[in-house]
């Protein structure tokens, strides 16, 4: 672990009333489309999303990144299913980036493929057959409400849904974005040996055109990099309260956690497309900089960098720091609800 964090006090019940009262405000909950790119912490955080009041969950789609779109998305019909969620529609999008080769480590992408080695039942519905950018079209297109994207893997989904139908653009309410490393390193190197790009993350480096695409299509962006989601850690005890819940979303989140644990740190890991999802039900969380910020595409141990421009016009808001017991509190009490 690259830091120790430690959480300033913040009440629960404070907490669990800053995301009601979003849900409140609103009238109805947030149309969401959920994008991931198949890996262990995206699936800890869609338990929050699906058990989360203030979301409505209009779609999943399946980025290239850790897992193969195709693959994982079949994995995913059968998470709904052991979860007891149906009438999600579930699609997979591009197996390669819209540009380049840039790639997870071999090894990371079976393991997602085969889901980790843990259990699912058979599904309950099927993969759809149109394309995961396609599936945004069709959901954005169909939503009486302006939708919001939780972008947690690659951008080629959005952005390739972007270049199918510029349209919709007028109809995505935000993205949230897990990606990017502003102010910090990035975690490609130190995450993976035989990397050697240091100031990217994996999340915009796998396919830059997309994020870079994306960055500039004027569509409000909430962007939360490695900046915050490094600030929190997730620990065994997390794990233990999880499976505690006597939610099979709490019971499936812990197990993952758990197994993390195992692989990479028994002292605590980051799960960053979890924080993510919390900003996105909560933007108080974490209020946002205004920031300009470009995405270099270039080829070379720079490609993937966000970089902040300083003077120019804002492209993002930038989540830059987290509380770690606020986010905490957040996702133990969404998965504790009955």
């Amino acid at each position: 672990m690259r830091k120790k964090v430690t959480g300033v006090t913040t009440s629960l019940m404070l907490l669990v009333a800053l995301t009601s009262s979003l849900v409140l405000a609103q009238g109805l909950p947030i149309p969401l489309i959920f994008d991931d790119d198949g890996s262990p912490d995206g699936t800890i955080a869609l338990m929050y999303v699906l058990r989360n009041p203030a979301f409505e969950l209009k779609a999943l789609t399946v980025s290239c990144g850790e897992a193969h779109p195709t693959i994982f998305a079949q994995n995913l019909t059968r998470v709904l299913a052991r979860v007891g969620h149906s009438g999600i529609p579930v699609a997979a999008g591009r197996e390669l980036p819209l540009s380049g080769k840039n790639e997870f480590p071999g090894s990371w992408r079976a393991q997602s493929d085969g889901f980790w080695g843990l259990a699912l039942p058979q599904p309950v519905d099927m993969v759809q057959t149109l394309s995961a950018a396609q599936l945004i079209v069709n959901v954005v297109k169909a939503s009486p409400r302006p939708v919001t994207l939780l972008v947690t893997g690659t951008h080629t989904n959005v952005a390739e849904a972007l270049r199918l139908d510029r349209s919709i653009a007028s109809k995505i309410k935000e993205i949230v974005i897990m990606g990017g490393a502003l102010y910090i390193p990035g975690n490609i190197a130190s995450n993976a040996p035989g990397y050697t790009n240091t100031v990217s993350e994996w999340n915009i480096w796998v396919d830059p055109v997309a994020a870079n695409e994306v960055f500039a299509s004027g569509i409000p962006l909430r962007l939360a990099p490695l900046d915050s989601t490094d600030d929190v850690v997730w620990t065994s005890q997390d794990a233990t309260t999880w499976s505690g819940s006597g939610t099979p979303e709490g019971a499936l989140a812990g197990e993952i956690l758990q197994m993390l644990l195992q692989w990479w740190n028994p002292k605590g890991i980051y799960i960053w497309d979890l924080d993510t999802a919390v900003v996105a039900s909560n933007p108080g969380v974490c209020p946002g900089e205004r920031l300009h910020v470009d995405v270099i595409t270039a080829a070379g141990n720079q490609q993937g960098r966000t970089v902040v421009r300083p003077g120019e016009s804002a492209t993002v808001s930038a989540c830059l720091r987290l509380d770690s017991y606020s986010v905490k509190s957040a996702v133990r009490a969404a998965l504790e609800q009955k």
